[in-house]
């Protein structure tokens, strides 16, 4: 058989059907040569803790402003009790979000705005006598006892916690 000029490749090859080389019609015509394209079906990736940490912590914090906010859905700082919309307000933590123990513990969260959470570094001094006076010693020892102590925090955890605020907040809504 002589070689042609594939129409497709337009590379010399013998033709077999409409101007098209084996490998050609092939690709173009699949099911006539019975040949299905194979689907690969990839596990979806589930999220990775830091991801879901940011979610929960994107939805804890918006839980905690609707916790204390008004009908007109103002919030009051809690250092230094401007009033504020829910946008315009943070979830401020007594203790660093770097303890997992106490990350979304509601005795550890209040509404900040910011100026006291970011530029006054959490406004401490006032925070600080407000959550003992609020707390009292004996819940508040207990805070700092939860603060001290150590929590892995899994994938599955933070699954169930970011469907319970989500939940939440879909009722207030």
């Amino acid at each position: 058989m002589k070689q042609k000029v594939c129409s497709r490749c337009e590379k010399p090859k013998r033709i077999w059907a409409r101007g098209l080389c084996k490998s050609c019609d092939i690709a173009v015509n699949p099911k006539k040569y019975m040949i299905e394209k194979k689907r690969v079906e990839r596990k979806k990736k589930s999220e990775s803790v830091s991801v879901l940490k940011k979610k929960l912590d994107e939805v804890y914090s918006l839980y905690i402003r609707n916790k204390y906010a008004d009908s007109d859905g103002l919030v009051e700082c809690y250092t230094c009790e401007v009033k504020k919309h829910i946008k315009e307000m943070q979830n401020g933590h007594f203790y660093s979000r770097a303890k997992n123990s106490t990350r979304w513990e509601d005795d550890n969260c209040r509404p900040q705005c910011y100026s006291c959470n970011v530029a006054k570094k959490g406004n401490y001094i006032v925070y600080t006598e407000k959550m003992q006076q609020e707390l009292g010693e004996e819940k508040y020892q207990s805070l700092k006892d939860l603060a001290n102590s150590t929590f892995q925090v899994k994938s599955l955890w933070l699954q169930e916690q970011i469907a319970f605020y989500k939940k939440l907040l879909a009722q207030w809504n």
